[in-house]
């Protein structure tokens, strides 16, 4: 009988704790969430360039590891009263998503800067059997703080990629991190697309 176990392994540097807290590493099990990556927040977001190169690089990682990739289009149905506020419309040519997504990705449509206010966000996770979430996208102090505070009461524990967040504001974007920190991580965790990357290229080290 084979007593070898898997050795824990974490994400480096990750705040408040170690992430993921049961040392898990499996890709296979994650889901990599693309919040707002929409032409509407590429034109306002400072570092609208998170998508095309360090997401990418993310989603490219967990990909080829068996995880997924999940794109949240934030938009008003097109049939909504009074004005966007800055959330544009399903009509509008601003929702669409920067780049068509890779073939095996999933697309989830969210009725507001909540990824799943009135979605199939946590439906879809759950049935693809994911225990971990990353996240990261444009205007990300408003869609991807939304975003992570539901799935975290949802029950699924997550992982906010700080150099993977371009906010509208930087202050506010880095507040906003914060806030995910506090009580020893209350949404989660914090750390960086860098040492997720390297967490997930080592070797699985197995231990009698």
């Amino acid at each position: 009988m084979d007593e070898s176990e898997v050795a824990p392994r974490h994400v480096a540097n990750t705040e408040p704790y170690a992430w993921p807290y049961d040392g898990d590493l499996d890709a296979g099990r994650f889901a990599l969430v693309v919040c707002g990556a929409q032409r509407r927040f590429a034109a306002t977001s400072p570092r609208s360039t998170v998508v095309e190169r360090t997401l990418a690089e993310v989603a490219g990682t967990i990909r080829a590891q068996g995880g997924r990739v999940v794109w949240v289009r934030h938009g008003r149905p097109a049939t909504s009263p009074g004005p966007s506020q800055f959330l544009p419309t399903r009509d509008d040519p601003d929702w669409a998503l920067l780049a068509p997504p890779a073939a095996d990705d999933l697309v989830v449509d969210a009725a507001g800067w909540d990824g799943c206010y009135s979605s199939d966000l946590d439906h879809v996770l759950r049935s693809a059997g994911v225990r971990h979430v990353v996240l990261g996208g444009l205007a990300s102090e408003l869609t991807v703080d939304s975003t992570v505070r539901t799935l975290n009461d949802r029950g699924h524990e997550c992982l906010v990629l700080t150099d993977g967040c371009a906010p509208l504001d930087e202050a506010l974007g880095a507040r906003a991190h914060c806030s995910v920190t506090m009580s020893g991580g209350i949404f989660g965790a914090l750390g960086s697309a860098d040492d997720l990357v390297t967490a997930l290229s080592r070797p699985l080290v197995t231990s009698l």
